[in-house]
C-alpha cells in the first residue's frame, strides 16, 4: 500500500478545522512503515468500538453544525444513518492492510454516493468531522501521531473514492430519471413497479449510449418526488429485457420511500433512478453443481430474476428454491412455479417462518452428492444462519452469494 504514506489535501486539517503545516505531517507519516500507520489507526479505533453508536451520533453532530448545508443529503433515519457510518468505518480499518477487499470497496461505496453530487469539498468536511469524532474518543490517548495516521489514513480514502467516482462520471450518469409505465397489486402491502428509464443524451455516441444497463441479481437505489434526496434501494424483479426495469416493492413502514410507491405512486408518475449494484449471482456454468436459492420476502425478485437469466442463457443446473414468509402462502411462488416448468430442473420449496431446517437438509443431501452454490437473500440474521448452514455442510465460501436486507 505505498499510497497510504501519500498526504492528500481532503484531509490536511485538524479536527478544529484549521489548516496544518503540510510538510510537517508528510515528514511524520514518510518516517512510519504501512504496519506502523495501520497499527496507530486499529489501536485508536479500539477505543471507540465500544462506543460506536454514540461516537457516530456524535460526528453527525459535529459534521451538520459546522456544515448545516449538507443536512439536505441526509435522509432522517438517524439510528440506520449512524450505524451505517459506523459499519463502513469499521469495514475499512479491518480491511486497510487488504487491498484486494479494500479497494473495491472504496470504489462501490464512491459511486454509491454519485447520486449526491459528492466533491472534494464533502469530503474535505466529512474528514474534519471524522478526526474530531476520533479525537475526542481517544481522550488523553490522542497524540500528534494519532492524528498523522488517521490524517494519512482518510487522505487515501478521500483519494480512491474521488478518483472512483470521476472514473465512474465520465462512463455514466449517477442517476437516470424514469417514468412509472405499469403499477398493480401483488398482495397487500406488495405492488408490483415497472419504470422505463430516459436514456441520457449526454452520453449518446458512447460507449455507455446513456441507456439503463443492469444485471439479473442487482439492485439500484430509488427516488421519489414525494421524498427528494431519500434513497431507498430495490433489487430488480427480472432480467433485462425491453428497456424496462421492474421491482416488488413491500409496504415496510409509514413516511418512507416504501409507502410512497406503495400507496402514493400511479402510471406515469416520475421517479431517479440511480445506477445499477451489486454482484448476487449463482456461480458461473462452468462449474456443474447443484444451486439452491433461498429468499425471504421480496428478496425473491432477485431470484426470480437470475432464474429467467438461466433459462434465457440454458443453464438447467438442479436447482432448489426455497422461500421463506413470515405469514401464509409466499407472493411469487405461483410465478417461480411457472419457471420451473420452463426450466425443467427447477423445484419450489415454501416455509413458513424460518427457513434453516430446509436449508440445512438441503446442505446434507449435496454434502452427499456432491458441490452446491447458493444464493441468499433476506434479513442479516437470516443470511448468516443460512450460509452457517451451507458452510457447515462444506459449500465452498466462495460459491455463497448474498444480498442483506433491513
Amino acid at each position: 500500500m505505498e499510497s497510504m504514506e501519500k498526504q492528500d489535501a481532503y484531509a490536511r486539517f485538524d479536527a478544529s478545522g484549521e489548516e496544518r503545516d503540510e510538510t510537517a505531517i508528510a515528514t511524520d507519516a514518510a518516517q512510519w512503515s504501512q504496519e506502523d500507520l495501520i497499527a496507530e489507526i486499529r489501536e485508536s479505533f479500539a477505543l471507540i468500538e465500544p462506543y460506536g453508536a454514540e461516537a457516530a451520533a456524535w460526528f453527525y453532530e459535529h459534521f451538520f453544525a459546522a456544515n448545516p448545508r449538507y443536512r439536505k443529503y441526509f435522509s432522517s433515519e438517524a439510528a440506520a444513518q449512524h450505524r451505517r457510518l459506523f459499519q463502513a468505518v469499521q469495514r475499512i480499518v479491518g480491511d486497510l492492510d487488504r487491498l484486494d477487499e479494500f479497494l473495491p470497496y472504496l470504489r462501490r461505496l464512491a459511486v454509491r454516493h454519485r447520486r449526491f453530487g459528492l466533491r472534494t469539498a464533502h469530503y474535505q468536511a466529512f474528514g474534519v468531522s471524522l478526526l474530531a469524532a476520533v479525537a475526542r474518543y481517544c481522550g488523553p490517548q490522542w497524540t500528534e501521531r494519532t492524528r498523522a495516521a488517521w490524517e494519512a489514513g482518510y487522505g487515501l480514502v478521500a483519494t480512491v473514492m474521488l478518483e472512483a467516482a470521476a472514473e465512474a462520471d465520465a462512463s455514466g450518469p449517477a442517476y437516470w430519471e424514469a417514468e412509472v409505465t405499469a403499477h398493480e397489486k401483488l398482495v397487500d402491502g406488495v405492488v408490483r413497479v415497472v419504470v422505463k428509464p430516459v436514456a441520457d443524451s449526454r452520453f449518446s455516441g458512447q460507449e455507455h449510449n446513456g441507456e439503463y444497463r443492469y444485471a439479473a441479481g442487482q439492485y439500484a437505489s430509488v427516488e421519489t418526488a414525494a421524498l427528494p434526496r431519500v434513497w431507498r434501494d430495490f433489487s430488480f424483479a427480472t432480467r433485462p429485457c425491453g428497456g424496462e426495469v421492474e421491482f416488488h416493492v413491500q409496504l415496510t413502514g409509514t413516511g418512507g420511500v416504501s409507502e410512497v410507491l406503495v400507496n402514493q405512486t400511479a402510471v406515469g408518475d416520475r421517479l431517479r433512478l440511480a445506477a445499477a449494484e451489486g454482484e448476487l449471482a449463482f456461480p458461473g456454468p462452468q462449474h456443474d453443481c447443484q444451486l439452491l436459492a433461498v429468499a425471504h420476502g421480496t428478496g425473491a425478485a432477485p431470484v426470480h430474476a437470475l432464474i429467467q437469466q438461466a433459462i434465457a442463457e440454458g443453464d438447467r443446473r438442479p436447482l432448489t428454491v426455497v422461500l421463506a414468509s413470515d405469514d401464509g402462502p409466499h407472493y411469487l411462488a405461483g410465478a417461480l412455479r411457472e419457471l420451473a416448468a420452463q426450466h425443467g430442473q427447477l423445484t419450489v420449496e415454501e416455509v413458513v417462518g424460518d427457513p434453516l431446517a430446509a436449508v440445512r437438509a438441503h446442505g446434507a443431501a449435496t454434502e452427499a452428492a456432491g458441490a452446491c452454490g447458493a444464493v441468499i437473500v433476506g434479513p442479516g440474521a437470516l443470511v448468516d444462519q443460512c450460509r452457517g448452514a451451507l458452510l457447515a455442510a462444506g459449500v465452498d465460501p466462495q460459491a455463497i452469494s448474498s444480498d442483506l436486507f433491513d
